[in-house]
């Protein structure tokens, strides 16, 4: 199971107006576009924006833009999306994230919302260049919760388990490490241990080296 394949098992893709926000370079608004939903990519960063609208196919709307203000028209979304990027929100503005939730998506539309847990073998490497542990502890306490909130209304919570391959440690550095300045600057200090904690903890399954990160899928439906 992956986030996508959780998605379309709901029916909530084919023909629908979808935003994938905290996009990164794109990945996931690629897999929603290839299953028919009509994607806008709305990311913060100026270089990921860069990249994604240099690699994206063009059908792809990809938009700079921060998650407590969305680029995007009043009622305008049939589906908003968070793929691991609730917790890169800063606590003092999910509020007013989940408000632009509440302003862009039509009556009847839905958010939808993934978040990683703060263990896992991922994890336990990632967490020596980058300890998310409060962070991701704390966009769940808010996921569990917003059931009280008026605007959305609390539908489904599933748990799953997403498992990557890294074949070698090499090859996680550089998909993972390398292309994050302050997760490189990080790892000079914590080299050797963080190489010993990946052959400790990675799993061999069918000849392939994986690591896995269970997460949550949070599903809501948005208030009128």
């Amino acid at each position: 199971m992956n986030h996508i394949e959780h998605l379309k098992s709901a029916g909530l893709l084919n023909g629908q107006t979808v935003v994938d926000v905290g996009a990164g370079d794109g990945v996931y608004s690629q897999l929603l576009s290839a299953e028919g939903a009509s994607v806008t990519a709305v990311e913060i960063d100026p270089v990921k924006v860069a990249k994604a609208k240099s690699q994206l196919p063009t059908d792809i709307d990809v938009k700079l833009g921060a998650a407590e203000r969305l680029p995007l028209e009043n009622k305008s979304q049939d589906l908003v999306c968070f793929f691991f990027s609730l917790h890169h929100v800063p606590a003092g503005v999910q509020d007013a994230a989940f408000d632009e939730v509440h302003r862009v998506v039509r009556p009847g539309g839905r958010l939808h919302v993934v978040e990683p847990y703060p263990f896992g073998t991922m994890f336990d490497v990632v967490r020596m260049v980058e300890d998310e542990t409060l962070v991701r502890t704390n966009s769940h306490k808010v996921l569990g919760q917003l059931h009280k909130d008026k605007r959305f209304n609390f539908l489904s919570k599933k748990e799953y388990v997403l498992t990557r391959e890294y074949p070698t440690f090499e090859f996680f550095l550089d998909k993972i490490v390398r292309p994050d300045l302050d997760r490189s600057a990080a790892f000079e200090r914590v080299a050797e241990e963080m190489e010993n904690t990946y052959n400790r903890v990675v799993e061999e399954v069918d000849g392939v080296r994986v690591l896995r990160q269970p997460c949550a899928a949070y599903h809501f439906s948005v208030a009128a």
